[in-house]
């Protein structure tokens, strides 16, 4: 067994040090490389009370994140709302750990020696105990790790691991500290539980505002003139931006077709002679069901692209068809079963898929291209985008008028384009950027300044809504006045007849139900709970207009069994309360650090 550690130690110290850097503060390299005034160009990507955070720091979690996705995934390529999403994750991340370190420091928390080989010893994190290298039969087998932790030849090895615990210890402490006062009192898990399982049954009359009389609203031009005079602020359209660009698709080439062709026809030949179509799939195939030997299960007509579904259907059973090429790539498949099912013919069919890749040589070809073009820009200065976009012959597309923020139309999430548009002046040129699969150079071709909207735009708008607040008022002085006449001895039944009323009931509801035919409405659903049996509520606003609402009955939570239901529930609310409070303080912290972030000049 140590034989097979020796000869893997290498393997176990690259999983550790991963893990260390994907988890640790980034507390070393934050200086940068020299200093200067513009992040961007220092390759700081973003300053956290005076922290830096380069830019390496930030790709080389970004790589393994995006990689751990890719391989769960099964897909080569990442759509661009993922690797935003990616993005964010790892920024959030970095951010909570400098903040969290900072405080620490602050407040000269320490880890002694003591502690650590404490934790090393009784409390491996989990990256270590889900290596194979500490595992006996699928387990985490305690014995092995310590055999290796104690061996004097592997002390190196747990430098990294040591290093973890120095960084992390402070940081539980710290988080002891916020939350070891956190008590719950019974009263409180009571309350909880109270809530949780109490329902009402009420009767309510709803006024709403929709069906007040056109007669009754009467909007004069004076009104919708002073409103607009009072609100000009609103009706700002802000400041937006076109740009012209010509884009770069980075697409495989006919020889990287040729190559992944090549690729599938070694398969082919490697299945024929023998190899097993599953475990083929399992290493080779480039789709989600590559885990699953390409399994695709039963699939009727229609299912699946048109030629995929012609060679599937039209194979025998056991039968190796292929290549196929559809839009997804390259496809070997195999038939392994057929059925009728309500008089379709389905088939049970596993593929292995390779998909067109563009090879590094044509990439690097195209981004060369891109390049080039944006040089011609550079030292034509005087001529225009389009001109010289024509004389190369690359088509210029130009976009509509978007805000800054936003999706740019025809390119989507493409934040760095974005805040390139809004940050430089009109007839400024980009560099080539790289969005998704394409790379494209723009040019800045309009602006509109920000403008108030002139009142005929906008004064249909204003009209609606005047007359809206106008019919909601109406609402409530009816409600009110039916509360009057409730007060004064009538009842909810008289109340509807005399206002044209349906009364309606909504059945029992929970405090976090949704309400029927009402929704999560917080107004009635917290009335509702406040009233005794047979009460009447005051008029409530509630989100589409106002109701009275009646208690038809309550059930009281009583379980018989309240001591070992509260203790049951205790610990966990504990938890939450410890969650909650910790949340609070975190971002408290956070709101009043000092944060820049310059991600929109790398991405």
């Amino acid at each position: 067994m140590m034989q097979t550690l020796r000869k893997n130690m290498r393997h176990i110290l690259t999983v550790v040090l991963l893990a260390f850097l994907a988890t640790i503060v980034f507390s070393w390299g934050m200086g940068g490389f020299g200093g200067g005034s513009s992040g961007a160009e220092q390759g700081i990507i973003g300053i956290i009370n005076g922290r830096k955070i380069m830019y390496q720091d930030f790709a080389m979690m970004m790589d393994q994140e995006m990689a751990a996705a890719r391989e769960q995934t099964g897909l080569d390529e990442l759509p661009q709302y993922q690797v935003t999403m990616i993005r964010d994750r790892v920024w959030q991340t970095m951010e909570r750990e400098i903040l969290l370190d900072q405080e620490v420091r602050r407040l000269n928390i320490q880890t002694s020696p003591q502690e650590i080989v404490f934790f090393m010893r009784h409390s491996p994190p989990d990256f270590i105990r889900n290596s194979e290298q500490f595992q006996t039969d699928g387990q985490f087998d305690m014995s092995k790790y310590q055999e290796a932790l104690h061996n004097p030849a592997y002390y190196e090895a747990w430098i990294p691991l040591e290093n973890y615990f120095r960084n992390l210890i402070p940081v539980q402490k710290l988080q002891q500290r916020i939350i070891s006062t956190v008590r719950i009192s019974d009263q409180e898990v009571l309350e909880s539980l109270r809530r949780e399982n109490e329902r009402v049954n009420v009767r309510y009359a709803f006024f709403n505002p929709a069906t007040v009389s056109p007669e009754d609203i009467e909007v004069s031009d004076a009104e919708i003139k002073k409103t607009y005079d009072e609100r000009k602020k609103e009706f700002e359209d802000p400041e937006l931006r076109k740009i012209r660009y010509v884009s770069f698709d980075l697409v495989p080439t006919r020889e990287d077709t040729q190559h992944t062709l090549s690729d599938i026809a070694y398969i082919l030949e490697e299945i024929r002679d023998g190899a097993d179509f599953a475990e083929m799939a399992r290493e080779y195939s480039q789709d989600g069901t590559a885990q699953n030997g390409g399994d695709l299960g039963f699939f009727g007509r229609g299912s699946m692209v048109k030629p995929f579904e012609e060679a599937a259907f039209g194979a025998r059973v056991g039968e190796l068809v292929g290549p196929v090429e559809t839009s997804f790539g390259v496809h070997l498949i195999k038939v392994i079963a057929r059925k009728k099912e309500k008089s379709e013919i389905q088939v049970h069919a596993a593929h292995i898929l390779l998909k067109h890749q563009i090879s590094p040589a044509t990439r690097e070809r195209i981004w060369d291209s891109a390049q080039y073009f944006y040089e011609s820009l550079e030292s034509e200065r005087n001529k225009e985008f389009t001109l010289i976009a024509e004389k190369e012959g690359y088509p210029v597309h130009e976009t509509p008028f978007f805000r800054s923020g936003d999706f740019v139309p025809q390119l989507g999430m493409a934040g760095r384009v974005n805040h390139l548009a809004f940050s430089e002046k009109p007839g400024w040129i980009s560099q080539p950027v790289r969005l998704g699969e394409r790379i494209i150079v723009f040019q800045i071709s309009e602006i509109q300044k920000a403008r108030i909207k002139d009142f005929e735009t906008v004064r249909d708008e204003i009209r609606r809504e005047l007359e809206q607040e106008k019919r909601t008022f109406k609402a409530e002085k009816l409600c009110r006045s039916a509360w009057e006449r409730i007060q004064s001895g009538s009842d909810l039944e008289e109340i509807a007849r005399e206002n044209a009323l349906t009364l309606s009931e909504t059945g029992f509801f929970g405090i976090n139900s949704s309400v029927p035919a009402i929704g999560r409405d917080a107004a009635f659903i917290a009335a509702a709970f406040r009233l005794k049996p047979e009460e009447i509520s005051e008029p409530v606003a509630g989100n589409r207009g106002y109701y009275l609402i009646e208690l038809i009955e309550k059930s009281v939570y009583q379980p018989s069994n309240i001591e070992s239901v509260i203790a049951e529930k205790k610990e966990k609310l504990l938890e939450e309360k410890k969650n909650s409070i910790y949340m609070a303080w975190y971002n408290n912290l956070k709101q009043e650090a000092k944060i820049k972030d310059f991600r929109n000049n790398f991405f």
